[in-house]
């Protein structure tokens, strides 16, 4: 019963909760399985925490070491000072004759607010955005060539940050030999804990109980062309 439809982002998350329902609903259901359950549980704990350390490790090597504790307490953090740099820009433009209307085109439209609070890699696109507006409204903010090139540099000083988010994203899309070895072990340990699990269930009536037990069951219906139930999908790829 190993269903390969279970997306990666998922599993820590159904292997914690199946191992726990299982020792909740299962367990107490017949003394005669409990040392069997135990033991799948275990392995079950085991698999999920194997693959977790997997993708840990493959997204650490992944991205580049990180700086020293002491090297980044002497570094000036790129999107605070971007973030600082548009408010003053913004606080300086505003008084100013047109300052009102040379301010909201610099935020497009949005509150300083909400500028603010946007993430790096919409923050280094507010300070471009910005810079277009300086170098097409030149006349309305003298010493718009200082503020230009203040707004480039923070930018550029943005891209090492942005690299490394980017590294991370791709890490945690990217499986290494490694992860799918974990992930195939972690299916093969919930797709017989699974049938364990109804085993036991059948045998009392309460085969109903598995959506509750294993979430992918529950979820099932959500995924297109999923089948709703362990028999189904065993019949699926039989077929």
């Amino acid at each position: 019963m190993s269903d390969s439809y279970i997306y990666q982002r998922d599993i820590q998350a159904y292997g914690r909760f199946a191992a726990s329902q299982i020792r909740t609903l299962v367990l107490p259901v017949d003394a005669g399985f409990q040392q069997a359950l135990r033991a799948i549980t275990a392995r079950l704990d085991a698999a999920t925490e194997a693959l977790r350390n997997a993708t840990l490790e493959a997204t650490a090597a992944a991205v580049a070491a990180p700086a020293s504790s002491a090297s980044r307490r002497h570094r000036a953090d790129p999107a605070a000072m971007g973030r600082d740099l548009l408010r003053r820009l913004v606080e300086h433009a505003a008084p100013r004759p047109g300052g009102v209307a040379l301010a909201r085109d610099i935020l497009q439209g949005q509150s300083l607010a909400t500028v603010l609070r946007r993430r790096p890699a919409r923050l280094a696109a507010a300070l471009a955005h910005a810079v277009e507006v300086l170098e097409q409204r030149k006349r309305q903010l003298p010493e718009h060539e200082a503020w230009v090139a203040e707004l480039k540099r923070s930018r550029d000083a943005l891209e090492p940050l942005l690299r490394s988010v980017r590294k991370t994203r791709l890490a945690r899309r990217t499986m290494t030999p490694e992860v799918k070895a974990a992930r195939a072990e972690w299916l093969n340990v919930y797709g017989a804990a699974k049938l364990l699990v109804e085993c036991v269930l059948r045998l009392h009536g309460k085969a109903s109980l598995m959506p509750q037990i294993f979430d992918d069951l529950a979820d099932a219906p959500r995924i297109a062309g999923a089948p709703t139930n362990p028999a189904q999908r065993s019949a699926t790829r039989a077929a």
